[in-house]
């Protein structure tokens, strides 16, 4: 126990120094205030409650659980990943802390920071009752146990599922972060009324509607203001015990999770990954050697004394002197570095996408484009960081010209294969012109941005949050601004397309001016 806690303390301690999370704390106050100001509502059919203690204070802990269990996993991810790359987690391996002690250190960490943005929407909902309060009356209790009962609980689950797909080999890569999206995408229909409790709340809050003799026949929703003319009643609160302990069956969940994590914990051990297939090489390497000893017993007297008198041919190596040459060269190479190492899943997905677009009605194309840019998702999360994850970036950047060589190069190649991956649909939308700003939009904004991130932030996730929100949000539900690739025909009417378009070159020079910074 006291290693679990000195190892959870010092990872803590050296996260809250990190400039990830103090946007982090950033993301939280920039939550609390979308709900203070409004944007974010409760509503049960055409009533809300009273803005008092408990109304607010289950108000912001149910948005704040809807919004954790997507983002909370991506803002937690990525500490033992951290311990691998820069060595500290060999040099825990070598002290007699077990496997379990180190993922549950883990896991408390992950908790700990979660529990820090719990604590700013708290202090959000007190503010919010101070400032917006229709009665003002401090009930701290009913202000506070909602976060307590409803997102604590959530917060565990999110951060011990983080460090299981971190400690697990086939999902602690990029790829962990799609299929927890698309876990999460496709699970939360079923279990996210009990786990975000909105089936408690809906049922609490009937009671007191039917007790104050409303016409209510059903129906929760938690959104963006979009109501006219609600109706108002009062809710005090729950009777807090029973909810409570129906909430202990997450928290017993995530105390599982976390401590499973330890069994496919390679304890930083590469060798542990695979087994059988290090036996089968070791045995590869033992056979390979005795055959040396044997073909040398044979040769040795033919090889012995011979030496090599003809002299190496060298080639002159001549620089290239057209930059275009140079240029598409350097765009030939960028374009191999992201197809290299593909799976043949991903060729055969690519071909499928194309294939489909191509041949479908122009209504299911449209309808395609969102996951033809959302397949290549961790091919553009590489862009802007893939030398400082390799370790090369200080020798590509005492190459010639690495500013306005490299980068450029590193840009196009992406906007090419994203036309490539996306030249089915392209042929198809020249018959609706109209359509053609969402495909543009997709091919040049999609890459900009990647770019952008990749070099400020180093990491693949903020890209992968940001595009998997955005789709979530923007396609798959409607929300037009956040529509670039013109699924909506709202988005369509505003054109939104072209305003990331427009966007698309300021990223990509914010991107130029990151990577000179890192050059000076």
């Amino acid at each position: 126990m006291n290693a679990i806690t000195h190892l959870a303390l010092a990872d803590f301690r050296e996260r809250v120094r990190r400039f990830s999370f103090l946007v982090i704390v950033a993301l939280a106050v920039f939550l609390g205030y979308q709900v203070i100001s409004g944007f974010f509502e409760l509503r049960l059919g055409s009533y809300r409650g009273l803005l008092n203690a408990a109304w607010i204070g289950t108000l912001m802990a149910l948005t704040l659980s809807f919004f954790l269990s997507i983002i909370g996993f991506y803002l937690v991810r990525g500490n033992i990943q951290q311990d691998r790359q820069t060595g500290v987690g060999q040099i825990l391996a070598a002290t007699p802390m077990s496997k379990l002690a180190y993922v549950t250190g883990k896991f408390v960490s992950n908790t700990a920071v979660l529990l820090v943005v719990v604590a700013v929407l708290a202090l959000a909902a007190l503010v919010m009752l101070l400032i917006h309060g229709e009665d003002r009356t401090l009930d701290l209790a009913q202000l506070l146990l909602p976060f307590l009962v409803f997102t604590v609980p959530v917060a565990l689950l999110v951060t011990a599922t983080a460090v299981f797909f971190e400690a697990t080999p086939a999902l602690r890569q990029s790829g962990g972060n799609v299929i927890y999206f698309f876990v999460w995408l496709f699970t939360i229909p079923f279990v996210g009324g009990h786990l975000l409790a909105f089936d408690a709340i809906e049922q609490g809050m009937t009671v007191a509607l039917q007790a104050q003799g409303a016409d209510y026949r059903g129906g929760i929703v938690l959104g963006a203001t979009g109501a006219a003319d609600m109706q108002t009643f009062l809710w005090t609160g729950f009777d807090w015990l029973p909810v409570a302990a129906s909430r202990l069956i997450y928290v017993f969940l995530a105390l599982l999770i976390a401590a499973l994590a330890a069994l496919p914990f390679d304890r930083f051990d590469a060798a542990q990954k695979r087994p059988l297939r290090s036996i089968v090489k070791r045995f590869g390497k033992s056979f390979d050697r005795l055959k040396s000893v044997v073909r040398s017993a044979y040769s040795v007297t033919e090889t012995k004394y011979a030496l090599r008198t003809t002299p190496y041919a060298l080639t002159p190596v001549t620089p290239a002197t057209n930059p275009l040459h140079l240029f598409l060269t350097l765009v030939t190479a960028e374009l191999k570095l992201l197809l290299k190492g593909r799976a043949f899943l991903w060729y055969a997905g690519a071909a499928g996408l194309f294939l489909a677009s191509l041949l479908s009605p122009l209504e299911t194309v449209r309808g395609l484009l969102p996951y033809i840019w959302l397949w290549p998702l961790l091919l553009w999360s590489e862009l802007g960081m893939r030398e400082s994850r390799y370790r090369v970036d200080q020798l590509l950047f005492s190459a010639p010209a690495p500013l306005w060589r490299q980068l450029p190069a590193t840009w196009t190649a992406a906007v090419l294969l994203a036309f490539i991956l996306g030249s089915g649909a392209f042929v198809r939308l020249l018959a609706e012109p109209t359509l053609l700003p969402g495909f543009v939009a997709g091919m040049l904004f999609i890459p900009s941005l990647a770019l952008l991130l990749g070099v400020v932030a180093g990491t693949e996730r903020p890209l992968q949050i940001i595009l998997l929100i955005t789709w979530y949000l923007g396609p798959l539900n409607g929300l037009a601004p956040l529509d670039m690739t013109g699924v909506t025909e709202t988005a369509v009417a505003q054109g939104i397309s072209w305003f990331y378009i427009a966007a698309s070159p300021l990223l990509f020079g914010l991107a130029l001016l990151a990577r000179q910074r890192q050059l000076a």
